[in-house]
């Protein structure tokens, strides 16, 4: 797995946190432990800072980053879906959901256990309060996040936890077939 140090920074990950080989991490980056970090994620931490909390998942092809001098400030158990995009500055809390290809600006927070849906961009400057749902260009709160829902994004959460100890044993590269 491609991890970078950049002008003096290197990522600090989690002993116990999963990173696919195709991953790339660079500089200023914490990652906690447990987290689950899938093929063709990209986090860079070359302008500012990224910090991500235990047990969040940042699925295939997914971008962190962060402007100059500021923090990408992900919480513990946050799903990150495929192909989205987190730019800081910006918080995510804890247990929160950013749907597949959604798009979280700078200047934003997202609220504990709160969802952002799949193909969204929360637009620069924007709140979202804990346990709501935003959809849309730009998101909007749509509806507070049902106890159902609230049990979805948290059995998806224990799953990719799960993968990424699976993959650990039991992912090996091919090199002949």
């Amino acid at each position: 797995m491609p991890i970078y140090e950049f002008e003096g920074n290197r990522p600090a990950i989690g002993k116990s946190t999963y990173v696919h080989p195709e991953a790339v991490i660079i500089g200023n980056v914490e990652v906690g432990e447990g987290c689950f970090i899938e093929a063709g994620v990209v986090i860079r931490g070359d302008f500012g800072r990224v910090v991500i909390g235990r047990g969040t998942n940042i699925q295939d092809l997914s971008v962190i980053h962060a402007d100059h001098d500021s923090v990408a400030l992900i919480g513990n158990n946050v799903l990150i879906g495929h192909k989205a995009i987190v730019h800081g500055p910006c918080i995510v809390n804890d247990w929160a959901a950013i749907g597949m290809g959604a798009i979280v600006s700078k200047n934003t927070e997202i609220g504990a256990q709160s969802m952002l849906a799949a193909g969204s961009l929360l637009a620069p400057g924007v709140t979202l309060p804990p346990r709501k749902l935003a959809m849309g260009n730009p998101a909007k709160k749509v509806k507070d996040l049902s106890e159902d829902m609230m049990a979805k994004i948290k059995l998806g959460v224990l799953e990719y936890q799960e993968m990424g100890a699976r993959c650990s044993k039991g992912l090996k590269l091919i090199v002949d077939l």
